[in-house]
């Protein structure tokens, strides 16, 4: 561990995230532990898959309606986090960015059988990178996440 500045720890921990669902509130959540985890220090290694690879490609991470399983609580929770002025997932995504500690990747099989094209891709990734490499990058990482 290396000391930063007199803010504390910095971690230079690898932060994994595994994004699978395209459902706001597993983009929110992805979006918002990137940034946590960039601003402590951590870099941040998230790959895209199935929905929310194509979310991230179609450039739709900002629709903030929740899943269909949250009933009638669902625009409930949207009027809250609206009220709260929560930020964007494009927005969170942008700062952790910013923070230089944040790359994403997306899967090249998902990217095969979702047929994007790398014009989608262009500015959204950062690589386009097998799993099996993903994996051997990532070995070491402190923390792992399925979302």
């Amino acid at each position: 561990m290396r000391q930063g500045g007199g803010a504390g720890p910095m971690s230079n921990a690898q932060f994994v995230i595994f994004a699978h669902s395209g459902g706001y509130d597993s983009l929110y959540q992805v979006a918002t532990l990137a940034v946590s985890a960039a601003a402590n220090g951590d870099d941040v290694r998230v790959i895209l898959f199935f929905d929310a690879l194509r979310r991230f490609a179609e450039d739709d991470l900002d629709d903030t309606r929740l899943p269909a399983s949250y009933g009638e609580e669902g625009p409930k929770i949207e009027a809250r986090m609206k009220k709260a002025r929560a930020h964007s997932v494009s927005d969170l995504i942008d700062t952790a960015r910013q923070t230089g500690r944040l790359k994403l990747y997306a899967c090249a099989a998902q990217v095969k059988f979702l047929d994007i094209s790398a014009e989608d891709l262009e500015g959204v990734v950062d690589e386009v990178i097998s799993l099996p490499n993903f994996l051997k990058q990532t070995s070491g990482a402190r923390t792992k996440l399925f979302i």
